[in-house]
C-alpha cells in the first residue's frame, strides 16, 4: 500500500468533511463576523492553555510569517473582548472568548455526528486504525519534537462518535506532518522565508521575484526581506536567471526534493504500527468515506 497514496486520500477526505460541516457554523461565524483562520487562532490559543499564548508560540509551527502579523491578530481578538491581555505580547482566552471556542467546536462535532454516511462498525474501525497512527505519531522519538501534534491532541474527543474522533485525528496527523517537515528542515541552515521562496520555485508557483513579492504579501515581510532571500539563494547556487525569470537550479531542485524525502521518511515511520492489512483496510474505508462525503457537499452546493 503505497503510504503517500493514503495520505493525500487524508488530506481530501478531511477538506471535504470540513465543508461539509461548515454550513452549521455559518451562524455562529457570522454573529461574531470573525474570519475562519481567526477561529483558527483561538483553537491554538486554547491548545496553548495554560501558557498564555504569543507570537512566538504561533510562529513555531508557521515560521514564515513575520511576528507582527500574529501580533495584529492577537490584540484584534483581545479587541473583540475574546481574549485577555495579560502581558506584553501575551494573551489568554476568557470567558467570552472560551464559551465562542466551545460552541464553535460543539456545533462542528454535532454536525459531524449527523453528516457520518459510514456503517457505525466501519466508522468506529476508520476511528481506530486513524487513532492508532496518532498515538505512534505522538509517542516519536528524535529527531522529531512533537510540538504540532501534541497541541492538536489536546483538542481530541472521545472514539464515541466515531466521526468527530476521526476528524481530529486527521488534524493531528496534518500537525505530525508538519512537525516533520520541521525536522527535516531545522537543521539546513537556510532561513523560513529562505525555505519558502525555494519550495514556491520547487513547485513552480512563482517565476519571477515580482511573484514571490505578491504571492507572500499576505505574511507581513517587505519586499526587501525577499530581496535579501532571493540573494541567499543565488549565493547557494539554488536559483539562477534574471529578477524577471527566476530558474531553480537542479542543485536548489535536489536541495528541496531532499528535504520533502525526509519529511516523508520521518512522517511515515510511526505508520509502520499497521500491519500491511490494516493499511489496506484504511485505504479502503477512506475511501468510502471521501466518496459519501463528497456526494453530500456537491449535493449541498
Amino acid at each position: 500500500m503505497d503510504e503517500l497514496k493514503t495520505w493525500e486520500l487524508i488530506r481530501h477526505t478531511h477538506a471535504h468533511l470540513v465543508k461539509g460541516f461548515e454550513p452549521a457554523l455559518q451562524p455562529l461565524i457570522h454573529k461574531t463576523g470573525l474570519e475562519p483562520h481567526m477561529w483558527g487562532l483561538l483553537l491554538a490559543v486554547k491548545t496553548f492553555e495554560p501558557e498564555a499564548t504569543t507570537p512566538s508560540h504561533l510562529l513555531v509551527r508557521v515560521p514564515y510569517y513575520a511576528p507582527e502579523v500574529y501580533l495584529e491578530r492577537l490584540e484584534k481578538l483581545s479587541a473583540l473582548g475574546m481574549l485577555d491581555k495579560v502581558g506584553e505580547g501575551r494573551y489568554r482566552l476568557n470567558a467570552f472568548g472560551r464559551k465562542a471556542v466551545g460552541d464553535f467546536i460543539e456545533i462542528a462535532r454535532q454536525a459531524m455526528v449527523s453528516l457520518d454516511p459510514l456503517p457505525a462498525e466501519s466508522s468506529a474501525r476508520l476511528a481506530s486504525l486513524l487513532g492508532r497512527l496518532v498515538q505512534a505519531s505522538l509517542n516519536a522519538g528524535e529527531p522529531l519534537r512533537t510540538w504540532s501534534i501534541s497541541l492538536s491532541y489536546k483538542l481530541m474527543p472521545p472514539a464515541e462518535p466515531p466521526l468527530p474522533y476521526t476528524e481530529q485525528a486527521f488534524s493531528c496527523l496534518a500537525a505530525y506532518r508538519d512537525d516533520a517537515h520541521l525536522a527535516a528542515w531545522r537543521d539546513t541552515g537556510l532561513s523560513a522565508m529562505a525555505l519558502e521562496e525555494l519550495t514556491l520555485l520547487w513547485q513552480g508557483a512563482v517565476s519571477s521575484y515580482d511573484d514571490i513579492c505578491r504571492k507572500l504579501a499576505y505574511r507581513g515581510h517587505s519586499c526587501d526581506i525577499y530581496n535579501i532571500v532571493l540573494r541567499e539563494l543565488r549565493n547557494l547556487g539554488f536559483v539562477d536567471g534574471p529578477d524577471h525569470d527566476l530558474r531553480l537550479t537542479s542543485a536548489g531542485r535536489m536541495y528541496r526534493s531532499n528535504i520533502e524525502e525526509l519529511t516523508d521518511r520521518y512522517f511515515f515511520e510511526s505508520w509502520q504500527v499497521l500491519r500491511k492489512p490494516e493499511k489496506e483496510e484504511l485505504y479502503n474505508l477512506l475511501q468510502q468515506l471521501h466518496a459519501a462525503i463528497a456526494e453530500g457537499v456537491l449535493r449541498q452546493n
